[in-house]
Parts: C-alpha cells; structure tokens; sequence
C-alpha cells in the first residue's frame, strides 16, 4: 500500500514538471505573460516558436507515456492486457494516471496553476491503450483540418477517447467489468478537467474571438 501510493506522488511530481514554463525561461521569458498566458504546448508553439514549442510537446507527452506505461508493466508483470486488470490493479493504474495529469494542469512548482493537460493526457491514452490514443489523436487531427482551432480539437478528441475506451473494454469480452467502468469513469472526470481548463477557449469560441492555429496575428 505505501509503495502504491509513493508511486502516486511520484506520479505527481512528474506530471507537475512544467517544461513550457522552463523553455520559456531559457529565452527569457514568462508563458505566463504571454500569448494565451498558459505552459503547454499550444502557447510555446505560439510564443516561442515551433523550434521550442514541438520539445516542450514532446516533453509533456513523455511525462504522461512512461511513467504510466512502466506502471502497467509493473503490474501486469508484462504479460497482462490492461482488460484484464483486477479492480485493485486497475485503481492504481488511474491513481497514477490521474497524478500525472493532476499535476500538469496544477503544477505545485508554478502555485499550482498549469496547463490544460492535453499533450500529458494524450501520453497516458497512449500507455493505457494504443487503440485509445490513435483514436484521440486522429479525431484531434480531423477537427484541427476541419477548424484550426486547437481548443475545440482537444475537446472533441476527449470525446473520442471515452467512446474508443467503451468501445474497446465491452469488446474484449462483451461486458464492462467493475474495473472496465472505472477506467471509463476517470477518463469522463478527465475530459470534464480538461474543458475545465478551457473554459476561456469556450467563452471565445462562442463570442467568434478564438485564433485559429497557422495563421498570423
């Protein structure tokens, strides 16, 4: 119980690695006084350019991939498909999981205030489930062609992944275990963190002030 639960903090402190905020300071700069005024991706990219903006995706995507992916392994001593987690093991998967995007989008390093936590939840999708990540990846990129606005993209691709995760548990044996509808109940608690965290994006996609990505302003 105590090593599960280190893990959990551990989880935390990886996640509450604010890489954008750090790319900034390399160039001598505050994200926080810029752009959107937000350290993910989205605004380093916008800010500091995609030569600083891509690291600091990459960065925050890892931070969510390999520590959850290595607790998978943990647990399912490599042999185990996360289906097939017991309740018990599926919980902490998501203590972790939830740890490292906790911390992204409330970083105790930075007062508690973070990112949206889309690259990092995108990492995690990809650890719990490849099928799960492509889905939320590839929907981001079709309402990106479709939209070019990257708010809206990363709202809709929650969607995606809640429907690609049912989807995939109810197939692997017909039913939704008690582990299977704790997986599906974190990542809906997560998509309501992450449209939480774009609640501005929201107000100005309703009033038409939103900037699109790719275009100069």
């Amino acid at each position: 119980m105590l090593e599960n639960v280190l893990y959990i903090v551990l989880a935390y402190l990886i996640g509450s690695v604010p890489f954008g905020y750090l790319a900034g300071k390399l160039n001598g700069i505050d994200l926080r006084e810029h752009g959107s005024k937000n350290i993910g991706a989205t605004n380093a990219v916008r800010v500091l350019g995609k030569k600083w903006g891509i690291p600091v995706f990459v960065c925050d995507f890892l931070k969510g991939y390999v520590p959850l992916y290595l607790v998978i392994q943990l647990l399912g001593e490599g042999k185990l498909a996360l289906a097939q987690f017991s309740l018990e093991s599926m919980l902490w998967v998501l203590g972790v999981m939830f740890a490292l995007i906790l911390g992204h989008t409330f970083t105790c390093f930075l007062h508690f205030k973070g990112g949206k936590g889309v690259a990092t939840t995108g990492g995690c999708l990809f650890a719990l489930s490849p099928i799960i990540g492509l889905s939320a990846l590839l929907t981001w990129i079709l309402m990106m062609v479709l939209t070019r606005y990257v708010s809206l993209s990363s709202m809709v691709a929650g969607l995606a992944m809640m429907t690609a995760a049912g989807y995939e548990f109810w197939w692997v044996d017909g039913v939704l275990s008690s582990a299977d509808i704790t997986l599906l109940s974190l990542l809906m608690i997560i998509f309501v963190l992450v449209v939480y965290k774009h609640r501005a994006n929201i107000v100005r996609l309703c009033q038409g002030t939103e900037p699109k990505a790719f275009t100069k302003r």
